[in-house]
């Protein structure tokens, strides 16, 4: 499936606030003297691994809403298809989740990367999410802005 511009669109600005909050973390270790080469590879290679989880998730919502708009349907088929996105949706998250945790673990005990360095990242894309959504919040919508007092 190609990704549409939605989903490129907001992959782009959650990988801008995840890479930056890598930097952030990096320069703060480097600031306590605890940089060093597993630490950055942990950082990055978690900050990467975020991201695609993010963008697969991107494409998840793509196929479902897709899916749904694909014909017209009837009360019934529409509660039916409800619920089976709703599954298809849990069944992305759970298996997105173990992936990402299984490689975590193989980046910390196979790769060697600093434990800290590589799971703080995957708390990342929610804060950036976040501060997203009040960035969002907080702009004035198009038809605020043209109004004339």
């Amino acid at each position: 499936m190609k990704p549409d511009n939605a989903v490129r669109r907001e992959t782009a600005r959650v990988a801008v606030g995840v890479l930056g909050m890598v930097a952030v973390m990096l320069l703060v270790y480097a600031i306590i003297g605890k940089f060093s080469a597993k630490v950055a590879l942990g950082g990055i290679y978690t900050g990467l691994l975020t991201v695609l989880n993010f963008f697969v998730m991107g494409l998840t919502v793509q196929g479902v809403t897709n899916r749904a708009a694909e014909k017209e349907r009837t009360e019934q088929e529409l509660a039916d298809l409800a619920i089976e996105m709703k599954n298809r949706m849990k069944v992305s998250y759970n298996l997105r989740m173990i992936a990402l945790f299984v490689l975590l673990v193989l980046g910390i005990a196979v790769f060697k990367f600093d434990p800290l360095a590589t799971i703080l990242p995957a708390i990342f894309p929610t804060i950036v999410i976040r501060v997203l959504q009040i960035m969002e919040a907080r702009r004035p919508s198009v038809s605020e802005g043209s109004e004339k007092p």
